[in-house]
């Protein structure tokens, strides 16, 4: 059975957005095609107690809302900072946390209070002080419960536990004797499998792809997603899949559309008049030539640094997609997903194919769509199904690439 899931998430809880109703999620999940989405934020008592009143569990550790078909799973994002010996800087780290229940999720609760961690806000801090504490922390985490997940985030960008800010050359550095227990990893936006594929540290773990979205918006869930095999719909199959790599297929943004792709300066930071890129060769020092200051370094060059190109990568299946929405405004010349022209063509699509995972992967679009929708705009899917698009310039820096279809 394959199941299309999108397991990392934030609430309004996390900052830079009102509230989020888990009926427009929901609403949104049916139109994407995802099966399964991490509800985000789990850990926060406010959260918490939201996510208990409006969800029933239906499956083992999957939850719904009443009446309703989309299925919930209890996620949050946790950053883990700690000194490690020889780095002059804290490591801090983003990583995904799946939980099979709200009791796991209390207990973890408690363990926050033990360690006088603040949980105010919906993406918190566990902090340390060295190496060994931190690996207690994660050992304490994974005994709760069986099935909870440790999971890296977006493991390249400046945040991840491979990122430039830490400039770790291998995670056993942060991990320790816990290493072990990271069954997988999570892409992120600026990089796909074929960037991380031979960097050494990753090669025998899972690669998963979620949008990591702050919106129920249809160009926001499901950006990125992973279609698991799996044997039931419930939490013990899902987290078994993951742990044992049945993963059919990730899809990905192309990762030259992320954020932090190319090492640069963006045109806005203090003391610039243009725009800098740096797409191949940064300065060896990092120093911006214009401002003085170290630049980020892309996610690209730092998957070169730590690549081997010495490792047979294990084959692995994924798929570089845009949002339909954002083909759509493209075609007819927009920059808003969300005006009443795109939004009226998306739901002409929609009365077509039942999602939009099921129109990326039908090969019959010219056919189906022919008249009910502008040939333009037909030209623009079939393209992205080619994989005909680009970014051009590409991320860097914060900022999105800027999209371009053949």
């Amino acid at each position: 059975m394959k199941l299309a899931v999108d397991l990392h998430s934030h609430s309004g809880y996390a900052g830079g957005v009102g509230q989020i109703e888990l009926r427009s999620v929901s609403a949104t999940m049916k139109l994407k095609g995802i099966d399964v989405f991490g509800t985000g934020d789990c850990l926060y008592p406010p959260r918490t107690e939201e996510l208990k009143t409006e969800l029933i569990e239906i499956e083992e550790g999957l939850f719904s809302l009443s009446n309703d078909s989309s299925r919930f799973l209890l996620q949050t994002e946790v950053i883990f900072s700690t000194k490690l010996a020889h780095y002059k800087n804290k490591t801090v780290a983003h990583h995904i946390i799946l939980f099979p229940d709200f009791s796991s999720i209390e207990k973890m609760q408690k363990l926050m209070q033990k360690w006088q961690m603040k949980n105010t806000i919906g993406r918190p801090f566990i902090v340390s002080n060295s190496q060994p504490e931190l690996e207690d922390q994660l050992f304490q985490i994974a005994e709760i419960h069986p099935l909870i997940e440790i999971i890296p985030a977006h493991v390249m960008t400046p945040d991840g536990i491979l990122g430039s800010k830490n400039n770790l050359t291998e995670i056993c550095e942060f991990y320790g004797n816990f290493q072990p227990k990271i069954h997988c990893i999570e892409t992120g936006l600026s990089a796909d499998p074929a960037m991380l594929e031979k960097i050494p540290d990753l090669v025998n773990l899972t690669f998963i792809s979620n949008s990591d979205c702050h919106s129920a918006a249809l160009n926001r869930i499901g950006r990125e997603f992973t279609i698991l095999n799996v044997e039931n719909t419930n939490y013990p199959a899902i987290i078994s899949a993951l742990r044992n790599n049945d993963v059919e297929l990730t899809t990905e943004f192309n990762p030259a559309e992320g954020r932090y792709f190319v090492t640069g300066h963006r045109a806005n930071r203090t003391g610039h008049e243009c725009e800098l890129i740096f797409a191949q060769n940064p300065p060896t020092d990092l120093r911006c030539p214009i401002c003085g200051k170290l630049m980020n370094l892309g996610v690209q060059q730092r998957c070169l640094q730590l690549r081997d190109e010495n490792i047979i990568p294990k084959p692995r299946k994924f798929k570089h997609l845009i949002p339909l929405v954002e083909v759509i405004a493209n075609s007819i010349g927009v920059k808003s997903v969300s005006s009443p022209k795109v939004l009226k063509t998306f739901r002409q699509i929609m009365e077509v194919f039942p999602s939009e995972i099921a129109l990326w992967q039908s090969d019959s679009v010219q056919v189906l769509l022919d008249k009910r929708v502008e040939q333009k705009t037909i030209n623009r899917i079939l393209a992205v199904q080619r994989g005909d698009f680009r970014f051009d310039p590409p991320g860097y820096d914060g900022v999105y690439g800027n999209l371009k279809i053949s």
